[in-house]
């Protein structure tokens, strides 16, 4: 169930971001998205197809949003709010991280599992 919910949070990470940068400018704003950020981030099943894409896709889109335009300004600019999202960003990407499962945990039993039979 978890490679079909992929495109969902992926799709998730890059609304949160987008909504992220269009009111990061206030400091409700800022407060707000950083809660909806990591909110979400926790509402989602750990794991390689689920916490992980919505990490990327917010990252990403923050990644994005970050490099100059051809203007010359920014969509998130080297403020103190800006560097607040890219601080969001970052431990969105951690957490999701820290929390994936291990390779082969779910299949491998832990030598504490097999106990000796009762006589």
């Amino acid at each position: 169930m978890g490679v079909r919910l992929a495109p969902v949070t992926l799709l998730a990470g890059i609304g949160t971001a987008v909504g992220t940068a269009a009111v990061y400018q206030w400091w409700w704003g800022l407060l707000i998205a950083a809660a909806a950020s990591l909110l979400v981030l926790v509402a989602t099943p750990p794991g390689w197809a689920t916490r992980l894409p919505y990490a990327i896709g917010f990252d990403g889109t923050v990644a994005l949003l970050s490099v100059p335009r051809g203007e010359g300004d920014y969509l998130v600019a080297g403020t103190g709010p800006g560097y607040a999202v890219l601080g969001v960003g970052l431990a969105v990407l951690l957490l999701s991280i820290a929390t994936l499962p291990r390779p082969g945990s779910a299949t491998s039993p832990r030598p504490s599992d097999e106990k000796a039979p009762l006589e």
